[in-house]
């Protein structure tokens, strides 16, 4: 009991303080105001790298490509844990979408294909970098047909994970196996044959995991079945919604297995972790915080889209990762700590942010890597929404005013597309202030929280790329928004507002905008907040002599810029 109310009064304490900062002598507005921005826009934009062999080969949709679609995939593989190598096969159901005689699958050149079978014949085929081209007898359109892809190798190791894809080898602090695998970015074709495209999602997966007994292998989905002998086990579990490629994974190591529930809005729903059996004490209590996290998201969003395949926080030899159904965590469980990503010490950074992919990423995928802010930066700004929720929007804004120094504008969020390209530097943070800012701008939380909730239902379980997110906000705001999401997504450069305030007037105007934008921006006037509608013609505000102002630009991403000669002659 008493440790009950000791952490109750650490939470109440947390929450007096925040209130005591932001409601003092001190407003939020003016701790805001005076808050060091961070900021820049070099002068020069950065070159996008060079598309190599394999990635334009990867990013296209090409023929060999777009002429079938894979309905499901039966993966079967055995890990042999001390050579590192992995061997087996995997089978694609598939339908065809045109008439053809050759098609490409997707496996790293490192890995052997032994060979690819067609009612029970061997099918002759050629690579190129990672990618496979098989020739098929005639295929017709609306055929269905399966292949199987028999294959042996030693996958890439991932240097830095979950950064840089590939496998990870490696041991527990007892010295026992401890494996993961995480390729966002690089492919699952890294490790196993598919067809390696953002867009191409199977409607359910098999994962079949062969590993040697003495220890545990948990992936995607739900386990249907265990076939147990003294040597090896094999791990049958099933994924019954749509996943993407690269969120397939195994995870290898001496789990223990925590049974949680969460009050989803869907009803009582049963959650797992599956953490190393030494810390099953510390993440029984650790992950507690998930059930509140849950329905805070719900809220926001919907339900959870994967009950079907259920909840699970995986423990992982790397930071994490979104893997669908089977959350990779590995952030050590600990908070205030040097190293350890925690916001605030009130919820771990890695259980919120790779749960908030679970809608923004796997429900809601992006149709190319160059979008995948998409993904980032509606998962940054999940972080933002649930600091609001449980701890109010002054310290969702401070939360987010820390996260602003991190923008660097250098390239435009979404870069070439078809190249798999994957534009993760300023997808995070600028990208959840690009949905900070379309907030303050539509000014109405009811139709801002409408737009985030409804696209999630609208286009649930589907590929969408950023057009399809303007188009949607078009739609239901009856306002045209492509020309800020041009300036704002498709530009590198967020809008400079230029300004010059005298003794009783404000002079202001825009800066290094494109062609179309108009953006409104709220000032403070002695504290009486007074909407602009700026454009790049010099304009021109009353004021009282001497009054205190402030550019609100705590709610816009703009970068402010005082000119003094600024004035209407």
């Amino acid at each position: 009991m008493l440790i009950v109310m000791m952490k109750l009064k650490k939470h109440i304490l947390l929450i007096l303080i925040g209130l005591f900062v932001f409601t003092s002598c001190s407003s939020t507005r003016q701790i805001m105001s005076g808050y060091r921005r961070g900021m820049d826009i070099p002068e020069s934009a950065e070159p996008y790298p060079e598309p190599t062999a394999r990635s334009l080969l990867l990013g296209k949709l090409t023929p060999p490509r777009t002429c079938y679609d894979v309905t499901f995939y039966d993966m079967n593989i055995d890990i042999d844990i001390n050579s590192r190598k992995i061997a087996g096969y995997v089978d694609f159901h598939s339908k065809a979408m045109d008439n053809f005689v050759k098609l490409q699958f997707d496996l790293a050149k490192n890995m052997t294909v032994d060979e690819v079978n067609y009612k029970g014949k061997s099918l002759p085929f050629t690579r190129e970098e990672d990618a496979v081209f098989v020739t098929f007898p005639q295929i017709k359109k609306n055929d269905s047909f399966q292949f199987r892809v028999t294959y042996h190798g030693q996958p890439v190791e991932a240097k830095q994970p979950p950064w840089d894809g590939g496998f990870v080898w490696k041991t527990d602090k007892a010295g026992r196996d401890f494996i993961g695998v995480a390729c966002e970015g690089d492919g699952a074709s890294l490790w196993w044959p598919n067809k390696d495209h953002p867009t191409e999602e199977p409607d359910s997966m098999a994962i079949n995991i062969t590993v040697p007994s003495n220890i545990m292998c948990v992936a995607n989905g739900r386990l249907r079945e265990t076939i147990k002998t003294d040597v090896k086990t094999t791990y049958k579990w099933f994924v019954s919604n749509p996943i993407n490629n690269y969120n397939v994974s195994v995870n290898i190591a001496n789990y223990a297995v925590i049974n949680d529930t969460i009050h989803s809005i869907t009803g009582i729903q049963p959650a797992q972790y599956y953490v190393l059996d030494y810390n099953e004490d510390v993440a029984r209590e650790h992950f507690k915080e998930a059930r509140d996290m849950m329905r805070s998201l719900e809220k926001f969003f919907g339900p959870f889209p994967w009950w079907d395949d259920g909840y699970k926080l995986v423990e992982t030899p790397y930071l994490g990762m979104e893997h669908q159904s089977a959350i990779a965590y590995g952030n050590d469980f600990k908070t205030y700590d040097s190293g350890v990503r925690s916001i605030y010490g009130h919820i771990d950074y890695i259980t919120l942010h790779e749960t908030a992919h679970e809608w923004w990423g796997n429900n809601i995928t992006a149709c190319d890597g160059a979008d995948v802010w998409l993904h980032e930066g509606f998962g940054m700004y999940t972080e933002v929404l649930y600091v609001e929720d449980r701890l109010g929007y002054p310290m969702s804004v401070h939360y987010l005013l820390e996260k602003r120094k991190g923008i660097a504008n250098r390239r435009a969020i979404v870069g070439p597309r078809d190249e798999y390209y994957w534009g993760f530097e300023d997808s995070y943070n600028k990208g959840a202030w690009i949905l900070h800012t379309l907030r303050n701008v539509l000014d109405d939380d009811e139709m801002f929280f409408g737009i985030l909730y409804g696209f999630q239902q609208e286009f649930a379980s589907q590929i969408v790329c950023t057009e399809d997110l303007v188009e949607y906000i078009n739609s239901v705001s009856g306002q045209d928004f492509n020309a800020f999401f041009n300036q704002y997504i498709f530009d590198r450069r967020p809008p400079v507002l230029e300004f010059n305030i005298t003794d009783n007037k404000l002079f202001y105007r825009y800066n290094g905008i494109v062609d179309g934008f108009t953006m409104p921006i709220n000032v403070l006037v002695n504290k009486e907040e007074i909407r602009l509608q700026p454009t790049t013609t010099t304009q021109e505000l009353n004021i009282p002599d001497y009054a205190t102002v402030q550019i609100m630009d705590w709610e816009y991403l703009i970068l402010k810029k005082e000119n003094n000669m600024l004035k209407i002659n």
